[in-house]
């Protein structure tokens, strides 16, 4: 065989990656102090010099390659321990004799370590306890046995299993050898010892307790009296405002979701988690993984029954609905009334959890009555076929109803798209609490499906042109996103790359690269998403309303009409999703996506995973009691202005001070600003890495506030308030609307959302409370495009 000489860029990827990782590693070893101002040694970004674009410019290319990656820390809110401080009360005694940790402390950093770190299974965790035990210092008080680790939390089994036969979904019987058995003898499985791929795994979790853990580490959160949550928020939806308007008591508001993933490829076992998060958290607070509940695992190689995999849950809120609860937290009682906002899930979950018709069918939808129309490959929604007749919670349990009534063991009617009836629909209103996920809708559906199809357009010039603008962008340093895939293999984008591209990046390379029509066309699409993404009023729903619907009026006439599919058709109900729900950006998928793939590592073995994940998911509850405090402002990073760092800057820093009328004596000085669950960086401090947190949007009050733009080069303290010094950018003679083709109104807001400026050697003072968001540049030409980041700390 002849020696392959030629690698995909993911191979030239890794091979420099543990060349760069084997490199520190002896670098590290050889040195013996280093000094404290510079951070640990990061692997450098991989280089593809021979595929960047001459047009590029050569001081770019350096500044990328000699930069490091940025490595987060505890100010910056991506922190596995969620930036939370071990600060809940322990009266237990030490774990021995002179250790100035608790017994509690202890064991909980123990597991925390191994649990959340290296993943070990319960007996090798209870092994190595018992060898660290020998190793303490004799008496100690570490405990070696699940049951007395959960004696010392006081805590108990929050779960329970049921076992049911795959075939005909009745309760297994399980033997003294505890082996499973089918006892309906009308199943062909009857009285037979089930195999585990014949075996249905359902664990229900204990929902109240739960909640109550969550309220109880996130109290002071809950009752503080500035809302820190974003202005497109599930919380100024209609629907929540609404709901909350006829309530004077706390309310617990829940987000509901589910969805299958792989779990044992030979065996084709999938887990089915039913997830909620509570509303009333801010995010990102709402989205730790800490604050994510368990509903109820399905774990089987056959797809769930809702009816049998849900009941229990559904009755355990529709429960607490009618009745509410009391938690007693910090020696005060609360009485809570539970509600639930929306559930959330990609199509065919939704499809599986109501019992409707799949995306592919003919009345997919579960908005409207439209019906699709067979294309000779598949079925279409074509935009002038349209009746967007909408659906009532009235009719759709009438026709559930009547399909329920007409089904029998060979056959399940459709009516009108509906199939039989949940017990979902017992605790949400049809189909108005039930919304569409746009990190599977836009960020993995349409936007791949675009990117698809301009591949069969471009030169591979152009293709080449499009990756390299890619690979070279630098982001804030909350946005862990690297292109190392072509376009040409879109496929294996996750869904946090589709996003960043669709809101930030698509527009100016689309205009670079594509043809006009397309390019013309593509704005649209990316403007729509970005408003109702983060929507700051109603005229922004309003004009995106408009815009979906000249963009699926037109998309048969710029592409064809195969891609007029129902994730298509779909988009047109966003906007009526948004005025309910608010912005796209607090009412996807992100965060459960992750909690799935969380839950996966959990698993050892082939045998009762669903009954291993809700286990560790109990021992975990253990671990996260860190407390969430209020959120405050503050520096970080305290510099001197003497230092050498500042020396282009001070004369003009030192300049402005006394303008503004400010004693320099009283300032202090910082590299970093926190403000609520947002990290600043500045220039000087992002100088050494590759991200750029430094470049921002901000508006001085007014009649009439205009967005300017800004590179922070420094933050400062005086009087007990923050400022920024500033670089200030202009706008350019150039304007991205210059370039494609589309009506006035869609220009104006497309220069509006995305100018093109240029760094001026202007400098200016402002107020922290003035930012507005981080930013996100792309060169464009000789000037620069820059978007604003306005959903700064959005789940990956």
């Amino acid at each position: 065989m002849y020696k392959k000489t030629f690698y995909s860029r993911r191979v030239v990827d890794r091979r420099h990656k543990r060349l760069h990782k084997s490199k520190n590693h002896k670098n590290y070893i050889q040195s013996s102090s280093s000094n404290d101002d510079t951070d640990c040694p990061i692997d450098d970004f991989k280089e593809f010099k021979h595929l960047i674009d001459t047009s590029i410019p050569s001081m770019i290319y350096k500044d990328f390659n000699t930069n490091q990656a940025y490595d987060d820390d505890v100010h910056d809110n991506t922190n596995e321990l969620n930036d939370f401080v071990d600060n809940s009360t322990d009266y237990s005694s030490p774990l021995y004799r002179g250790c100035k940790y608790s017994t509690k402390k202890s064991t909980k950093m123990l597991l925390d370590f191994l649990i959340s770190q290296i993943h070990l299974d319960k007996k090798n965790i209870i092994g190595l306890i018992k060898l660290i035990k020998l190793l303490l210092p004799i008496p100690n008080k570490l405990p070696t046995s699940w049951k007395k680790i959960k004696k010392l939390f006081g805590t108990t089994t929050l779960s329970f299993t049921t076992f049911l036969c795959a075939n005909c979904l009745n309760v297994c019987k399980i033997t003294s050898f505890n082996t499973k058995n089918c006892s309906n003898n009308s199943c062909r499985l009857f009285d037979r010892t089930l195999k585990t791929s014949e075996i249905v795994e359902i664990v229900h979790l204990d929902i109240r307790s739960q909640i109550k853990l969550i309220i109880n580490r996130n109290i002071n959160l809950l009752q503080q009296q500035h809302n820190v949550s974003p202005s497109s928020d599930v919380t100024s939806g209609s629907f929540y405002r609404k709901m909350a308007s006829s309530e004077h008591s706390n309310t617990v508001t829940l987000i509901l979701h589910s969805d299958g993933a792989p779990l044992v490829r030979s065996t084709k076992q999938s887990i089915w988690p039913f997830f909620a998060s509570i509303v009333e958290l801010p995010p990102p607070v709402r989205d730790y993984q800490a604050n994510i509940i368990l509903l109820s695992l399905w774990s089987s190689k056959r797809k769930p029954d809702v009816n049998v995999f849900l009941e229990k849950s559904i009755n355990d809120i529709e429960r607490l609905i009618n009745h509410g609860t009391v938690f007693y937290i910090n020696n005060m009682e609360y009485r809570f009334l539970i509600r639930i906002q929306l559930f959330v899930s990609d199509l065919p979950a939704r499809a599986l959890m109501f019992k409707t018709t799949h995306f592919n069918g003919y009345y997919a939808c579960h908005y409207c009555v439209t019906k699709g129309h067979w294309s000779g490959s598949s079925v279409i929604y074509p935009y002038d076929k349209n009746n967007l007749e909408l659906r009532t919670h009235v009719g759709f349990t009438a026709a559930a109803n009547e399909a329920k009534q007409k089904s029998t063991n060979k056959r399940t009617p459709n009516i009108q798209g509906v199939k039989g009836f949940s017990c979902l629909l017992k605790i949400i209103s049809y189909p108005r609490q039930i919304v569409l996920d746009y990190m599977h809708l836009v960020c993995l559906g349409h936007v791949q499906s675009l990117i698809k199809r301009w591949c069969q357009l471009l030169s591979s010039v152009d293709i080449m042109k499009m990756d390299n603008m890619l690979s070279i962008a630098r982001f804030p340093h909350n946005v862990h996103v690297i292109y190392n895939e072509s376009i040409l293999n879109v496929e294996s984008w996750k869904a946090k790359h589709g996003r960043l591209f669709v809101l930030n990046l698509g527009i100016p390379i689309g205009i670079s690269c594509l043809p006009v029509l397309n390019s013309s066309h593509w704005i649209i699409y990316c403007l729509l998403v970005k408003l109702l993404h983060t929507p700051e009023s109603s005229d922004d729903i309003d004009f995106a309303d408009m815009l979906i619907n000249y963009y699926c009026r037109t998309i048969a006439n710029v592409y064809d009409e195969s891609l007029e599919l129902y994730s298509l058709h779909a988009h047109l109900h966003l906007p009526s999703q948004v005025r309910l729900h608010a912005g796209l950006s607090t009412s996807s998928a992100f965060a459960f996506e992750s909690c799935i793939r969380y839950l996966k590592t959990k698993v050892h073995g082939t045998k009762h995973l669903a009954s291993q994940i809700a286990y560790w998911y109990d021992i975990q509850s253990i671990v996260n009691q860190r407390k969430a405090e209020t959120t405050t402002s503050y520096g970080v990073n305290e510099i001197n202005l003497q230092n050498e760092c500042i020396s282009d800057y001070r004369d003009h820093l030192v300049y402005l001070i006394q303008v503004y009328d400010q004693d320099l004596k009283q300032i202090a000085f910082f590299r970093r600003f926190k403000q609520s669950f947002n990290t600043f960086h500045t220039l000087i401090y992002d100088k050494p890495y590759r991200c750029r947190s430094y470049i921002i949007s901000y508006s001085i009050k007014g009649d009439d506030p205009v967005i300017q733009y800004g590179n922070i080069i420094l933050f400062y303290k005086y009087n007990n308030n923050y400022f920024a010094f500033i670089q200030k950018y202009r706008c350019s003679r150039k304007q991205l609307s210059q370039f494609v083709e589309l009506p006035i109104e869609i220009c104006n807001k497309l220069n509006e959302m995305y100018p093109l400026l240029e760094l001026t050697n202007e400098y200016d003072i402002i107020r922290a409370d003035v930012i507005r968001h981080k930013c996100v540049m792309v060169n464009f030409q000789d000037v620069y495009c820059l978007s604003e980041l306005k959903m700064d700390f959005e789940h990956d």
